[in-house]
């Protein structure tokens, strides 16, 4: 069963950006949730939100699960972050549980709401920048929480998820990259 058409008319296009804006402000707020009270529960339940968002809102063109060509995309795309852990070095994390489990939660939220709900929302406009507006945005967002100096690195790991999203119409092959990227972060 195909997706239904997406509707382009003003009142869809309004809802969709009050959307994008509401998500991105939301990821852009996690400095200040992290220091409230209860902070692991506050970011679970943003990433709750923001995983059904993503996957209930329309547009809905892009699918879950993934076709046989996911297998090298999604090698590639671990390969990519491998590299990147290898070459970037620094001082691993603290191995804690609850914050693998956030990390990979917040992977799996990220990528329903980049890459299902943005990247289908900006089909609209085609395929480029679809691609590259989801990635540009994701960079965006994660400025309070590393600084100014991350936005390359998280463009080019956008550009790689938003390429995986593009090369397999799946938004679950970037959400498992996500997951082993964040995980990496840990080691």
């Amino acid at each position: 069963m195909s997706p239904p058409p997406v509707d382009q008319g003003t009142r869809v296009e309004v809802g969709v950006v009050a959307a994008v804006v509401i998500g991105c402000g939301l990821l852009l707020a996690r400095p200040a949730l992290r220091s409230g009270p209860a902070p692991v529960l506050v970011l679970a339940s943003l990433y709750l939100a923001l995983l059904v968002a993503g996957v209930a809102l329309r547009p809905h063109v892009g699918r879950f699960l993934p076709g046989r060509e996911a297998g090298p995309v999604l090698g590639l795309g671990i390969a990519a972050f491998v590299f990147g852990r290898a070459v970037a070095g620094g001082r691993p994390t603290p191995w804690v549980v609850d914050a693998v489990a956030l990390d990979v939660m917040a992977a799996i939220a990220e990528e329903a709401f980049f890459r299902r709900f943005v990247y289908d929302a900006l089909l609209v406009a085609g395929e480029s920048t679809a691609v590259t507006g989801s990635a540009l945005l994701f960079a965006l967002v994660h400025v309070p929480v590393y600084g100014w100096w991350v936005v390359p690195l998280d463009l080019a790991a956008g550009l790689v998820l938003s390429w995986q999203r593009w090369a397999t119409g799946s938004w679950g092959v970037p959400a498992a990259t996500h997951a082993a990227a964040n995980v990496l972060m840990r080691l």
